[in-house]
């Protein structure tokens, strides 16, 4: 009778799975004629994704001159022809960012130094639009005094140590026993362009070198102290003990140029070898100087030797 029960709510259990089944294959089979539509929305999809894939594909990757990049637009050479795209910053390969937003593709695409930018650009196939562009693996490397290289063992491990030396102006030496690189420390940000000695023994240093040698500097550290157990201490020497003062642009000479305070009666005559742009007389700048907050109202006329001048004097 056990047998004879459980194969009875067996039979009825099966009986139960395959009305439900039916319904089920009832339904779908409703639901597919009825929503025939669905089946051509699905393939609307299909083709926009296959369209997405095609414009991925139509990406061209250009190996181009990089001669600009300013207020988010890239300008650069390609088959003879001169392109300037829109591009955010963020596009760029490879890259950091300074402090002040500023970038090392952009200070590498803007340099000073007479360099030529390869830059290996990823563009739409009619060159409208750009999705990366690469100028830091193309020209050189990333580089800081750290990176010793040909260390030998008769050599002290002193001679390694980079020391600096002043040339002119902004320009300085940095070497050791393997390589002497020579750096504008007007490539440094405003907040590092401190009144560095003529000399010093041992530094600290990071850029960017070119495969031909020539270099951008990005940040440098002096030694201030070695410890107890042997180490070093360094630190950047900075402008954030030195006041600053807002003025006019009268006149530029040369390297030199003569800024009158908005006290309207202080007059400053600076050198221009740190500056972060182009002056122009009658050019509102900020100056940072070597000197008291005295001077602001104290209608002197006074020479300095050293100078930080700031061209856009709402970022600061």
């Amino acid at each position: 009778m056990k047998i004879n029960k459980n194969t009875d709510k067996i039979t009825k259990r099966l009986f139960g799975i395959a009305v439900i089944g039916g319904i089920i294959c009832l339904t779908a089979c409703g639901n597919s004629n009825n929503n025939s539509g669905n089946n051509s929305s699905a393939v609307v999809v299909s083709a926009e994704e296959s369209r997405a894939g095609s414009l991925l594909e139509s990406r061209v990757t250009l190996q181009a001159e990089a001669v600009g990049y300013d207020n988010g637009q890239l300008t650069f050479v390609y088959d003879g022809k001169e392109y300037t795209l829109a591009m955010d910053s963020e596009l760029f390969e490879h890259d950091e960012k300074y402090v002040n937003g500023k970038s090392l593709s952009q200070a590498i695409i803007n340099n000073n130094i007479c360099e030529d930018i390869s830059a290996e650009i990823v563009a739409s196939e009619g060159i409208t639009k750009i999705y990366s562009c690469d100028v830091v693996s193309p020209n050189g490397e990333k580089y800081a005094s750290g990176m010793y290289e040909d260390i030998k063992a008769d050599v002290p491990a002193e001679e390694y140590d980079y020391k600096l030396c002043h040339k002119s102006g902004s320009v300085y030496e940095l070497s050791n026993a393997n390589k002497t690189i020579t750096a504008d420390f007007n490539d440094l940000e405003e907040w590092q362009k401190g009144k560095y000695p003529e000399s010093a023994d041992d530094v600290m240093f990071g850029g960017y070198l070119f495969t031909d040698g020539k270099f951008i500097i990005e940040d440098i550290n002096l030694l201030v102290a070695v410890n107890d157990d042997g180490s070093k201490t360094y630190e950047p020497l900075t402008t954030s003990d030195l006041p600053s003062f807002f003025g006019t642009v009268q006149t530029i000479g040369d390297n030199m140029a003569e800024i009158k305070l908005t006290d309207k009666k202080t007059v400053c005559t600076v050198p221009t070898y740190y500056c972060d742009g182009e002056l122009n007389e009658g050019l509102e700048v900020m100056v940072i100087l070597d000197s008291s907050t005295d001077l602001f109202g104290s209608g002197k006329s006074e020479s300095f030797d050293y100078a930080v001048i700031c061209t856009d004097p709402a970022e600061y």
